[in-house]
């Protein structure tokens, strides 16, 4: 009883606590922050900046020095462990602060500043602050510090653009995303199969447009364009994509690339929008890719987007490109209307020749494997047989069959030994194991796609019936 008794008021302490707290008069973080800073630094200039000025990442990134204090200051932050980015990795992972208030000794340009870092509570949500201090003694312009404006300046910019990042607009917020960056840089055209024509088309297309802006500027033609990549799954939009995100940045002024993945958030996709086109504009000229264009552009917010779309505002050297797996989805305003998208690229089922060349990348990149007897003829053969593929079920296809043969050597899979013997087909290329191998798997991935073809039209039928009924 006496152990309860003891919980019981403790409990009614920390409530004790609570009402207090409640009770008591609320002033605002920020000016109870300021005043104990100009309180305790009087010889100092106090400049207040938000958090997403970036001083501290632009420390930790060598532009400057920034010290946390952990001695002679108090410190709140959280204490945590960061693992390792992969579990497979062999590293232990690290200890690092997550600090909510701090004090950190920072030095620029051979300027010494302190500056604190604060976050807190306003409204629904948390505000971080830094807090940037300054010797007195040197000259103030307009009662401001000169050498703490260069600073926020100089961090601001640095912050604003990317260094080996991609933007990405999620949850309402532009985030820089280093693994779309690693991805982007192993991309290539000449990892692009498709029509060669069609290749050189859109490369031109795309190149042509930000090689020529003083073309357009001279013919009174607004230097902005759209363009949309529509097609099944599957048949290279993606790729086509990253190539050229990749060309765009390797060129002598590099071009940045801004990728909107989504407009969910608690604004609503309005909002959305306007801060997708406002860091646009701030990052022309760029490419502001749209990925599943029909999903993101609904009807409640068509005409918002198409405000945007149209420049109420400047769109100068924005080049827009949507994707799409469903053109007809896509209202007519958007598709169809000039000035808005005006190119459209289709990626069809590869054709003959390019399921050979498909066959003939994979067999470049074995061409140093022992256990894969490769030999050209075999691309023609597959490339026979994958008819009304697309590029992902061929890359399935090569996967499948290789681990098949993988887990076979290792003696961790048995499926090969359900294959016909060789020469039972009759096929001239019955003697290599790959090629029965993957024979067996085109014929699994066929009865897929015909159950897959049969269950949408089952469901599409129904559909039918219920709205008839």
């Amino acid at each position: 009883m006496e152990e309860t008794f003891a919980t019981d008021k403790a409990a009614d302490n920390v409530f004790e606590d609570y009402q207090k707290h409640n009770a008591g008069l609320q002033i605002s973080s920020e000016t109870a922050i300021v005043s104990s800073l100009r309180g305790r630094y009087p010889d100092w200039t106090v400049t207040v900046t938000p958090g997403h000025t970036g001083l501290l990442a632009f420390a930790r990134a060598g532009q400057a020095k920034a010290e946390l204090d952990t001695k002679t200051e108090s410190l709140s932050a959280w204490r945590l462990h960061v693992p390792p980015s992969q579990r497979i990795s062999q590293e232990e992972g690290k200890m690092t602060d997550k600090v909510h208030f701090g004090k950190y000794d920072y030095e620029w340009k051979s300027e010494v500043f302190i500056v604190y870092t604060a976050t807190f509570q306003q409204g629904f949500g948390q505000v971080k602050n830094n807090y940037v201090l300054h010797k007195r003694d040197h000259g103030l312009v307009d009662g401001r510090c000169k050498a703490t404006d260069e600073l926020i300046a100089a961090a601001t910019k640095w912050n604003n653009n990317v260094h080996d990042e991609v933007l990405v607009f999620d949850q309402e917020r532009w985030t820089k995303n280093k693994e779309l960056w690693a991805s982007v840089q192993n991309a290539s055209w000449d990892d692009v199969i498709m029509d060669k024509d069609m290749k050189e088309t859109l490369v031109n297309d795309v190149e042509g447009f930000f090689d020529c802006r003083d073309e357009y500027r001279e013919f009174a033609v607004p230097w902005k364009r759209g363009i949309i990549f529509h097609g099944l799954p599957g048949n290279g939009k993606t790729i086509s994509i990253k190539a050229l995100m990749h060309a765009l940045y390797k060129r002598p002024d590099p071009v940045p690339t801004l990728y909107v993945k989504s407009l969910a958030g608690c604004h609503g996709p309005e909002y959305a929008i306007r801060e997708i086109f406002v860091k646009a504009r701030l990052s022309s000229p760029c490419l502001l890719i749209f990925e599943d264009l029909d999903s993101l552009i609904t009807d409640k917010v068509k005409s918002f987007f198409l405000n945007e779309v149209d420049g109420l505002e400047s769109n100068e050297g924005l080049m827009m490109l949507g994707s799409t797996n469903y053109l007809e989805r896509l209202d007519a305003g958007i598709s169809k209307r000039p000035g808005r998208f005006d190119r459209k690229y289709h990626f069809v089922l590869p054709a003959l020749p390019e399921r050979v060349k498909y066959c003939d990348y994979w067999r470049f990149k074995l061409s140093n494997n022992t256990t894969v007897d490769f030999p050209p003829k075999l691309s023609e053969a597959i490339a026979a047989i994958t008819e009304g593929f697309s590029f992902a079920y061929l890359k399935e296809s090569f996967i499948t069959s290789l681990l098949m043969i993988v887990g076979s050597h290792k003696g961790t899979s048995k499926a090969i030994d359900d294959l016909p013997e060789a020469g039972a087909e009759s096929h001239e290329l019955d003697h290599l194991l790959f090629w029965r191998v993957m024979s067996q798997q085109v014929k699994n991935l066929r009865a897929e796609m015909e159950d897959a073809r049969k269950s949408a039209e089952d469901a599409s039928q129904n559909n039918t019936a219920t709205i008839g009924t």
